[in-house]
């Protein structure tokens, strides 16, 4: 052993070795560590490349987002609306089309078929428009008043079933033709 200061004390002169030991293995594990964080770092920057990617995919779907603003859906639902109330109005002309069409004398022809043709006529509109179990609450004298002449209109009180919900309303009659429906649930009725 080389000979040591005499001033320091015996514990410090022992425990050099180990101290060496120690700093060389710290040393190691430093060099170990800063080897691994490389690592660790080369690995993110081929990660990074990747995100290159994600970032032309954005702006190409930004690009085509801005091309295809156009297609608002709001604007596809209102249209669909749209469209599903012009068939409701269409059905409604035809079906006033053919009332007419079936006698050959227009309203009078109409009027001549008495209150089982009317009620019938009301019943099958009624029907054609969706509701059930369609009942007359009209008595049958003042429906006879509507069939009696051309000139005559006035309102049928109805009652029917839609989706298992009662709804009420009236069927409007002119010179013998069902000229419009006006329905809604019992619900909406009462304040």
């Amino acid at each position: 052993m080389p000979s040591a200061d005499p001033s320091l004390p015996v514990w410090v002169v022992t425990s050099l070795p180990w101290l060496a030991g120690a700093l060389v293995l710290a040393a190691a594990a430093g060099a170990v560590g800063t080897w691994l964080l490389l690592a660790r770092v080369r690995e993110l920057e081929r990660l990074g490349g990747k995100l290159d990617a994600l970032e032309r995919l954005e702006s190409a779907l930004a690009k085509l987002a801005a091309e295809r603003g156009d297609l608002d859906l709001r604007r596809i639902e209102h249209a669909l609306l749209e469209i599903r109330d012009l068939q409701r109005r269409l059905e409604d002309a035809l079906l006033r089309t053919v009332q007419v069409a079936r006698a050959p004398g227009g309203a009078a022809a109409s009027a001549g078929e008495g209150t089982a043709g009317l009620s019938e006529r009301i019943v099958t509109r009624l029907v054609a428009l969706g509701y059930e179990r369609v009942q007359l609450v009209t008595p049958l004298a003042e429906m006879d008043e509507l069939c009696a002449s051309e000139s005559t209109s006035g309102d049928v009180l109805v009652e029917a079933r839609r989706n298992g919900v009662l709804c009420k309303g009236r069927v409007r009659v002119r010179g013998g033709v069902l000229a419009e429906v006006e329905m809604q649930p019992a619900y909406a009725v009462f304040p």
